[in-house]
């Protein structure tokens, strides 16, 4: 292996409900994490902090055009026996339950109270089967595992552990994780809301007898896939419609135009129904998501809730604006990043910075070292169809021990086996010009003679060879925010392994490396425009690298999610160098650059994520 120098306590299970089945597990498991880790509630005040301060600047504004989200899904199956390996139909209208119940599209949408419709809200938020899985290959969004253990365990959450008989979790930052199996204890389901548990054991988890429809097998009377919608909800920082955080009235959900009640409501009421907390008609909402009524029984989220969910998505699940896991082939896409006819491309991900690791050697895991590497290359995925590379954006760390002749080699490679394979182009860049630009702060720019066609997978980086004292290294992201890693490196036996391989440098990285694709329609002629511009890293921690394409002037412009103007400055752009746009002191969410340069336009897509 290669050398890098770098520059709970148990809780039982307490009998909570009277009731032979337990609707949801959620509110023991927070209370359990409260007790156990203290950071939980550090982390549960600032989330609710946030959610306040979002809800107070975005819910009034009349104006307000919500951003279409889809969330991408995986569904984790892990069965014992075959009853319990549910089919991908039954599979498939569970995501049509979600989908209709967050829209407000579910056929019992009538059942609503006239005295409810009005607060009854389309939530605006869609859910679809992944179809790229986070190595970058085709899925179905369904996974299968046959185990030994015959049913899971709320408490240890075991059916998230591939070493304790369930399955590890994708990652939770691009997917919304949903694992599927028998639960103990006569759990329906449970969930973990946002800032409560680690990554890997964020998501959703239902029991199967209660996952998708009657019409597949579901078990009445939780047979309308409503245990999903009710987790999911928790999931995006709803709480139950009572409140879990106090007992009789003084409970609360943190909603205002949910009415007060006491508790949780069982079966399938008559309306109106009232309590000591909502003693007068129209009484208490128990046909929310969030109470634990019947399935048959529920049938709306309320704008209050929609808004948590909102905040939830321009905050902690902020990340999810970038995920392509539905960007594949018949994907419904996941709200990050746009085709437009160019494209920069970019691995690089939230809290993403500048780093230049260096080896026990001297050398540079992202260039030379003692180990003679011969190449560094960025792996891109699913880009689509009939796509030329047309340009390469290089952010260079380290350029010495050159002379005016010294070359390096920038490269495309198609993909053969899951790896870099036959070499596409190869062009040199001087390295006085690299040295130059690294100096400077600046990325370094190679404009290929002719479009390049590339597949749907393909790598882009630069090739190395061994000149006296010539050293040159590409910055990558910070380790761990990048799994798998997107970086990969050739040996000096000619062999590719991935930066987080065992025998590589185990790091989680992408490489400072941004090719332009552009349609293959387009023709040599068209390819230069603003539509080129490199926004850098996306997501953004607020400070926000701009390199636009050519010598001109530009007007950017940014606006917050309402559509407001943030932020507005003219540039003078005079060579292909950053230009540091600061949304430090902006709230995180979702933002729209729109770049300007005489009468055309372009806007893109920005998740500030702090």
């Amino acid at each position: 292996m290669k050398k890098l120098l770098l520059v709970i306590l148990f809780y039982p299970l307490l009998n909570l409900y009277a009731q032979n089945v337990h609707r949801c597990g959620t509110d023991y498991l927070v209370q359990k994490a409260l007790q156990s880790n203290p950071d939980v509630r550090k982390n549960m005040e600032e989330l609710e902090a946030f959610t306040q301060q979002w809800i107070a600047e975005h819910a009034h504004d009349k104006s307000e055009k919500a951003l279409l989200i889809t969330i991408p899904v995986v569904v984790h199956i892990v069965y014992n026996n075959a009853s319990e390996n549910l089919s991908d139909a039954r599979i498939q209208s569970q995501i049509d339950v979600l989908n209709q119940d967050f829209r407000r599209l579910n056929a019992d949408a009538s059942n609503t109270p006239s005295a409810f419709q009005s607060v009854a809200a389309d939530v605006e938020i869609e859910f679809c089967l992944a179809n790229i899985d986070p190595n970058g290959q085709p899925t179905t969004g369904i996974t299968r595992t046959s185990t030994s253990v015959t049913s899971f365990d709320m408490n240890t959450d075991n059916i998230k552990f591939t070493s304790q008989g369930g399955k590890d979790a994708w990652p939770s930052n691009k997917y919304l994780n949903i694992w599927v199996g028998d639960i103990s204890g006569g759990i329906l389901g449970y969930a973990t809301p946002p800032g409560t548990f680690p990554a890997n054991q964020d998501g959703v988890v239902i029991n199967y007898k209660y996952f998708g429809t009657s019409a597949y097998g579901a078990q009445a009377p939780y047979n309308k896939g409503r245990t999903a919608t009710h987790e999911v909800g928790h999931w995006l920082n709803l709480k139950h419609i009572w409140g879990d955080d106090g007992t009789s009235c003084s409970g609360t959900d943190n909603v205002s135009d949910t009415p007060n009640q006491g508790g949780e409501n069982y079966g399938c009421p008559s309306y109106p129904l009232t309590d000591a907390c909502s003693p007068s008609a129209p009484g208490v909402m128990f046909m929310n998501y969030m109470d634990y009524v019947d399935d048959a029984c529920m049938n709306l989220f309320t704008a209050g809730q929609k808004a948590r969910m909102h905040a939830a998505i321009n905050g902690p699940r902020s990340s999810l604006f970038n995920s392509n896991g539905c960007s594949g082939s018949g994907g419904g896409g996941g709200g990050g990043g746009g085709s437009g006819t160019c494209d920069t491309l970019s691995n690089w991900t939230a809290g993403d910075t500048e780093v230049l690791y260096t080896t026990n050697g001297g050398g540079f895991v992202g260039g030379h070292n003692e180990f003679n590497d011969k190449a560094k290359a960025e792996r891109f995925s699913n880009i689509g169809t009939n796509k030329q590379v047309t340009k390469i954006f290089f952010k260079f760390g380290h350029a010495s021990g050159y002379n005016s002749s010294s070359t390096v080699a920038a490269a495309l490679w198609n993909e053969t086996a899951g790896a870099p394979g036959s070499e596409l182009v190869s062009i040199n860049m001087p390295v006085s010009a690299i040295a130059n630009h690294v100096s400077n702060g600046q990325f370094s720019l190679l404009n290929l003679t002719s479009p390049v066609s590339v597949g749907n997978n393909f790598y882009a980086g630069i090739k190395l060879t061994y000149s006296g004292s010539l050293k040159v290294a590409l910055y990558t992201s910070t380790d761990g925010n990048q799994v798998p890693s997107t970086a990969w490196e050739q040996f000096s036996d000619n062999t590719w392994k991935r930066f987080d391989d065992s025998q590589s440098w185990q790091l989680d990285v992408s490489l400072a490396v941004f090719p332009v694709v552009c349609d293959a329609t387009l023709g040599t002629e068209s390819i230069v425009g603003i539509n080129e511009a490199k926004l850098y890293p996306n997501p953004t921690d607020g400070q926000l690298n701009l390199v636009l394409p050519q010598t001109n002037t530009y007007e950017i412009l940014i606006y917050d999610m309402m559509g407001r103007l943030v932020f507005s400055k003219s540039i003078v752009n005079e060579g292909e160098f950053a230009h540091l746009l600061d949304l430090s002191e902006h709230k995180n969410g979702l933002y729209f650059v729109e770049i300007r340069q005489g009468n055309i336009s372009t806007t893109k897509k920005v998740i500030l994520n702090r």
